[in-house]
């Protein structure tokens, strides 16, 4: 349907109105007019009844004349009772202007008819045809109408152009409105500090990020300067920097330390550009972002750099001092099952024996920090491993050197059980331990405890871990002691950082032990410290299954092979005689190869019942390519793994294509026996 332009709608009211009005009105008029003709007429017949009753004939054509006269009409007569004509006046000469409009039919006549009465009497009849001349009214009122008409689509088209100026000016103003909404949302939305200021530095507008960060609630009534919040010995450059700026000498990003609304300096990068109007500057918008958390990322990066650094040095020195220390505590322990029971030399033999493996343990630690060690886990119960810490002889000797301390266990009898490796364990519980009562100090009293339970939680190492909530056994030592700084908590993982007294707290390298341990064993640590009490959290992934049923020591001499074959594997002379005079004590036949590529060789050619496998062999291929190339060769050769120094990652790889067991350096007569009997005995 065809729509209307707003003028020409204007008009259809207009015309519409004006005649209904006008149909209204002319119909009211004749309407009225016709009541007051009748009612004029019945005055007449009132004023007739005295002259009709006295039957004076010429009173009453003189009324009726001047009747006829005065109110235009065209005739009057009486008429009796009987019908009979009693008197009549005919308007013979009507006015020229009647006459014109009565032969162009403009106006007509209108038969009147009214009894004439007589003290309530009917004694004749009045009537009469008079001239209708509402035309004249009609045409006034028209005239009117139009007039009226004309003044309402005047004011119409004035109230229509000013509602169309408003209706321009209101979607103007809320088009600048929703822009100005829109420009402040957008810029409160940005994660960067942005700010206007005036040529003096006062700030003008700030958006959300700005007041968040500063006290800026009421920086249009404060004549804060932007620069004043820069550190002091940064602010005159800072003021230099904007100043510049005004000048048209824009200096790019510029880097200043800020102070926030608590009072704690950040690092940021400040960019500042001119605000110009009519080509006058008068002020300049400023980006501020703030660059702690970049700073933060590249501390990070040195620290982990650094920790690679260190690891890889620590998994070099650990691989050669294990290397080492294989002779220290392996050809001891064959001297020592060669002496008499009253031999002089068994004491200073196995004194040599226990530092060397003393010494094993903190290459140890030095493997858990470089992350290369392989551990081997089992299903453990965590209130039995505890109860073992505390009667270990470490715990003892912990307890004599802080005999101020209370020590108190609070273990959750249903707490779950963890897969570990309980050596590992052990270390970190008891890490935590001697850090707690050295918090204290030895000459002051306090508490120690340490709890076990279970939580629900998700690992905050691994991405998305609000969707892998699962269920972890956690390990508490809470300590009295003085707490730790937010800048200690910061960096006490991290190796050789430590509060502790020298010479009475081992290598230094205790809480990094423990942050790389629960690491490999997919869980995580956290500390909790405040004044007065500090609290470590460890979490391990729980499980299910059971410990196993045993887990003694076996009596070496049962474990002793049946003449198997065996082929030792490994890049150094040294660790192949240590192996070969161990594995013949323990009646095995023992062939040696001094690299991966001779083994290969010597396989292709001949079978063995196991192997005894190095894993870092230079500058040959390692002992996981060799195991690859060996099955090909066997596919369900049985083969054990022993290093001083692998991945975990190719330690594993190995042992899922087939090799049994895993045995750090320098490993004992018992270990390898263990080893060896439980490889052979897998089908």
């Amino acid at each position: 349907m065809k729509r209307f332009a707003p003028g020409a709608r204007i008009w259809i009211k207009a015309a519409i109105l004006f005649i209904f009005s006008f149909v209204l009105i002319t119909y009211l008029f004749i309407e009225r007019d016709k009541k007051a003709s009748k009612a004029k007429f019945s005055r007449h017949a009132a004023v007739l009844a005295i002259d009709v009753w006295a039957l004076d004939t010429s009173g009453v054509d003189a009324y009726l004349q001047l009747a006829v006269d005065a109110s235009h009409y065209k005739k009057l007569a009486v008429v009796l009772p009987d019908h009979e004509h009693f008197a009549g006046v005919v308007n013979s000469s009507p006015n020229q202007l009647d006459s014109l409009l009565n032969r162009a039919g403009l106006i007509g006549t209108r038969s009147l008819s009214s009894d004439i009465t007589y003290e309530g009497r009917k004694i004749g009849t009045l009537k009469g045809e008079q001239y209708v001349r509402v035309i004249f009214p009609l045409v006034n009122i028209l005239i009117l109408l139009l007039l009226i008409c004309l003044i309402f689509v005047f004011m119409s088209y004035l109230l229509l152009h000013r509602r169309q100026l408003e209706k321009t000016v209101a979607e103007r103003t809320k088009s600048l409105s929703a822009s100005e909404t829109r420009f402040h949302n957008l810029v409160n939305l940005l994660p960067e500090m942005i700010w206007e200021a005036d040529k003096h530095g006062n700030i003008s507008y700030a958006n959300k990020a700005a007041i968040d960060r500063f006290t800026l609630n009421n920086y249009e009534h404060n004549n804060l300067r932007w620069f004043d919040l820069i550190v002091e010995d940064q602010r005159m450059l800072a003021r230099q920097n904007f100043e510049n700026c005004l000048k048209g000498r824009e200096e790019g990003l510029q880097e200043f330390d800020a102070i926030d609304k608590d009072g704690q300096k950040f690092p940021i990068l400040v960019r500042s550009s001119v605000i110009k109007n009519d080509k006058e500057i008068y002020g300049a918008r400023t980006i501020v972002i703030d660059i702690g958390d970049r700073r933060n990322l590249e501390n990070e990066l040195n620290r982990a750099k650094k920790m690679k650094a260190i690891g890889m040095m620590a998994g070099g020195v650990a691989h050669d001092l294990n290397n080492l220390l294989s002779g220290v505590v392996s050809y001891p322990e064959l001297i020592l099952m060669q002496l008499p029971d009253d031999s002089e030399l068994r004491q200073p033999i196995q004194a040599i024996r226990e530092s060397g493996l003393q010494a094993a343990e903190v290459v140890s630690d030095l493997l858990t920090v470089a992350r290369g060690i392989a551990a081997s886990k089992q299903v453990h119960d965590v209130n039995t491993l505890i109860s073992s810490y505390l009667t270990s002889p470490d715990f003892k000797r912990l307890e004599e050197i802080f005999p101020q301390i209370s020590f108190s266990v609070s273990l959750n009898p249903t707490t779950s059980n963890i897969t570990c490796s309980a050596i590992h364990f052990k270390k970190s519980l008891m890490n935590l331990v001697a850090n707690s009562a050295e918090a204290i100090g030895p000459d002051s009293p306090g508490q120690v405890n340490i709890s076990s339970g279970t939580a629900v939680s998700s690992n905050p190492t691994i991405e998305d871990a609000t969707v892998t909530q699962q269920n972890y056994t956690i390990v508490k030592v809470k300590d009295t002691g003085m707490g730790l700084s937010k800048k200690d908590v910061e960096h006490i993982f991290e190796p050789f950082y430590t509060k502790k007294k020298m010479g009475r707290s081992g290598t230094g390298l205790g809480l990094t032990i423990v942050w790389n341990t629960m690491i490999d064993h997919d869980g995580w640590v956290e500390v909790d410290s405040r004044q007065g009490q500090t609290v470590f959290t460890l979490y391990f992934p729980s499980t299910e299954q059971k410990p196993s049923e045993s887990q003694e020591k076996f009596d070496w001499l049962s474990l002793r092979g049946k003449k198997q074959t065996v082929l030792v594997i490994d890049d150094d002379a040294r660790q192949r005689d240590i192996a070969t005079k161990l594995l013949q004590t323990l009646n095995y036949r023992v062939t040696c190869c001094s690299s991966g590529e001779e083994a290969i060789s010597y396989l292709k050619e001949n079978a063995v019942d196991i192997l005894l496998l190095d894993m870092l062999m230079d500058p040959g291929i390692n002992g996981l390519e060799t195991y690859k190339h060996i099955v090909k060769i066997h596919p369900r050769q049985r083969a054990v793994i022993a290093s001083g120094y692998s991945k975990s990652m190719e330690v594993q790889e190995t042992l899922k294509l087939g090799a049994s067991s895993y045995i750090s350096k320098p490993y004992t007569l018992e270990q390898l026996a263990q080893a060896m009997s439980s490889a052979l005995a897998c089908n």
